[in-house]
């Protein structure tokens, strides 16, 4: 890696102040590179063709703490962009620190850095102290040669029943919020979203939005090249016409929380100079530009008080129903009804269990159970008015927390939930979605709607938290996965959802309109985790899910997309129901099925393991398949990963390490044998059977039956007669109930 200079490829993504060429202290060779490991910094080399842990194990080097020694550093190692795995450097020194004055020589596996296979691109050695420490020197750094085998892939057993457990599976789970227009086509997201935090305060007629607490409570236009045209033509009228020109569906955000910006001006709601000093404005939070706005304050006072009793109209105005009822029968002119083709998803708002933070410049109180079912009652009623044939989702609330309470108990139960029979909040609502229906003829709630993200750390690249995120898709439906963070309990979110909606709504859906599995979508582990949940939501029933928010074009999360809805690059989709797939270790591989109407079987494998393994999958049934397959992986984007065959069913596949697999497999015709060919042309068809039946019948005399040469191709249940049970296995085996014939031999 280093000798002098940095050799084979190895290049200098470094952030730390540092030298390559410095000669004073040098442990061989002419040069050896010094920096300075102060608040953070290190030392980065990457290499972008990697070095696979089949021919390397460890990172080898030298270094030296200067005079004094003693500083405090991190050794690091990526795979693509990402950390794998980190690890304090003392431990790999003599005495657990390291000595001044003289050259240390290290040797740190690359096992030990949480790459046990896989592809090493990066080592970096960085300050972990936070402060300001003295130089340090490295030199001879070596990508150690392994001195063994590499481990072997260890199997895992996977069973799959073509015949089992069938779930149609709803197309409109692979949909995202927002995205842009070419995406539309490529993947092919099938439902797109409008919605978020700014979408609450969203008025159609200026086109302009209120920020919230997202950007210091900020109304802010929308880029519109003809404002002059307003209320026609606005991003959202252009959001729903590309959408729905497209061939997808559009899910849009209506506003309940009554007040929408006042009109196309700037404006914000916690002025310094009307409110008092707070703890950040646009500007210091901004470096300050000259663009930014000094007087807009993030509502906090210095000294730490929220600011309170502002004036709402300082940016909005209020609104009810009609404001909302206007906007549909407006979209309904422009692109028709639900029926017609046009909008046949709208949400109720976004998060009110937040409202009181996230918009609390305009709702400071917090919501209560009443308040979200009134508003749901008084708004749903609107959009279904002006849309009959449009379906409705709510409440739309943002996670764990407000699924049990509102947001004036806050997480643990409270009075709120009490005097609502103490049932958690979102079955109460379920509740209340029935007794409407059954009152006034009309379901105000079409979708149960709600948001979902794993609260252990998402945002983090090291592997651990990489290993943890793939493990937490487990929340989404294992009773026995107890949730490794804050929560600490089995979350079962699907299954739970589902119980809910059985006992008080049984024909409202499942949709979740917000999840996210990580935001980096060049992650492997993200675009892993990303792959195995859209599984789960087939094979656990999810009737709608987008999510937060579209993966950036040409990265590994928009692959994760298109192992479902683009696997070849030229459009072929997943499509059928979801089977029965069972893995004999979900933790290192995940393990899902569907089926088509034509016995095509998409079987799909997740190693989420670091370590390359072998999944033995048998398929019940006895079939032969022939199988194509196609993949993704840390170091290579979605394509085809070779062909194979399945005799009787039974595959094996070698796995990379952190791998998302699709394997196609189509029923191969079974070599033709001449059983049950009765007119000798050289293939088994309907003729056959209508000789049969006619020979059985006493309809052909003895001198006109083709197959009296050989009349135990008509004996296909080996009893040496011809009867009607042979009949009826003919025609069970062009029904494709019996795969090969004869069935006794």
């Amino acid at each position: 890696m280093y000798d002098d200079q940095l050799r084979n490829g190895f290049q200098d993504w470094s952030w730390a102040t540092r030298s390559l060429t410095q000669s004073a202290v040098v442990h061989a060779g002419g040069a050896a590179v010094s920096f300075e490991p102060d608040g953070w910094a290190g030392i980065y080399f990457h290499v972008d063709a990697g070095l696979t842990t089949d021919a390397y194990e460890a990172f080898d080097f030298w270094v030296h703490g200067g005079a004094a020694g003693g500083q405090a550093l991190t050794v690091a190692l990526y795979t693509g962009t990402s950390l794998a795995g980190s690890a304090p450097l003392a431990n790999y020194l003599p005495g657990g620190a390291l000595p001044g004055g003289q050259w240390v020589h290290v040797r740190v596996p690359f096992a030990e850095l949480g790459l046990a296979a896989g592809v090493m691109n990066g080592f970096c050695l960085q300050d972990r102290s936070g402060g300001d420490q003295a130089t340090v020197y490295v030199d001879d750094i070596l990508v150690a040669e392994r001195t063994g085998p590499p481990p072997e892939p260890t199997t895992v057993a996977v069973s799959v029943n073509p015949a089992a457990d069938r779930r149609p599976v709803s197309p409109l789970i692979y949909g995202v919020s927002f995205g842009d227009a070419a995406q539309l086509d490529a993947p092919g997201f099938t439902v797109r979203r409008w919605g978020g935090n700014h979408t609450t305060r969203y008025s159609w007629l200026a086109d302009t939005s209120n920020r919230a607490m997202d950007w210091f409570f900020l109304n802010i236009p929308e880029d519109n090249p003809h404002p002059e045209r307003l209320p026609d033509d606005s991003s959202a009228d252009l959001f729903v016409d590309e959408t729905l020109d497209a061939g997808r569906e559009v899910l849009l955000t209506v506003t309940l929380i009554g007040w929408t910006p006042r009109d196309r001006s700037v404006r914000w709601g916690f002025s310094v100079q009307k409110y008092g000093a707070q703890t950040e404005t646009e500007c210091s939070a901004s470096g300050y530009p000259d663009w930014c706005r000094a007087d807009a304050g993030n509502g906090v006072l210095v000294g730490g008080a929220d600011v309170t009793g502002n004036d709402p109209a300082d940016t909005s105005v209020a609104i009810g129903p009609d404001f909302v009822a206007d906007w549909i029968d407006h979209l309904v002119a422009r692109n028709g009804t639900a029926a017609e083709g046009g909008i046949r998803f709208y949400a109720l708002d976004n998060e009110p269990m937040l409202w009181n933070s996230t918009h609390r410049d305009v709702h400071p109180v917090p919501a209560t159970y009443d308040e979200v079912w009134q508003r749901t009652v008084d708004y749903a009623t609107a959009v279904k008015a002006a849309d009959p044939s449009a379906a409705v989702l709510g409440p739309v609330v943002w996670g764990w927390c407000a699924y049990f309470t509102s947001a004036a108990d806050g997480c643990p139960d409270g009075p709120d939930r009490q005097a609502h029979g103490g049932l958690p909040f979102l079955e109460w609502y379920l509740q209340q979605v029935t007794a409407y229906e059954q009152a006034h003829g009309i379901r105000l709630v079409d979708y149960l709607d709600i948001h979902y993200y794993p609260q252990g750390g998402i945002y983090s690249a090291n592997e651990a938290v990489a290993a943890q995120r793939l493990r937490s898709v487990k929340s989404l439906y294992d009773p026995t996965y107890v949730d490794e963070s804050w929560i600490g309990q089995a979350v079962r979110l699907i299954p739970r959802m589902k119980e809910w909606i059985a006992a008080r709504a049984p024909a409202v859906k499942l949709a979740i309109t917000e999840y996210s599995w990580g935001t980096n979508d060049d992650s492997p582990s993200n675009a892993l985790a990303q792959a195995e949940v859209l599984s789960v939501f087939a094979r656990e029933g999810v009737d709608l899910a987008t999510r937060w928010v579209a993966p950036d074009a040409d990265t590994l999360v928009e692959d994760a997309f298109r192992l479902y809805l683009d696997y070849d690059g030229a459009g072929a989709q997943v499509t059928g129901e979801s089977v029965r797939a069972v893995s004999g270790n979900v933790d290192q591989v995940g393990a899902y099925a569907q089926v088509r109407g034509d016995g095509r079987l998409y079987v799909f494998l997740f190693n989420k393991d670091t370590v390359p393994h072998t999944a033995a999958v048998s398929v019940a049934g006895g079939d032969s398949y022939a199988v194509a397959l196609y993949r993704f992986d840390a170091m290579h984007r979605l394509g085809p990963a070779g062909t194979a065959a399945a005799p009787g069913g039974v595959l094996a596949l070698e796995l990379p390490a952190r791998s998302a697999t699709l394997a196609v497999l189509d029923p191969s015709a079974p070599p033709y044998n001449g059983y049950g060919d009765l007119d000798l042309d050289g293939e088994v068809a309907l003729f056959d059977a209508q000789i049969m039946a006619d020979y059985l019948t006493g309809s052909l005399l003895a001198g006109d039956v083709p197959f009296a040469a050989s009349p135990d191709m008509a004996d296909l249940d080996g009893d040496s007669r011809i009867t009607v049970t042979d009949l009826v296995i003919l025609r069970a085996y062009l029904d494709g109930w019996i795969p090969m014939l004869p069935v006794s031999r």
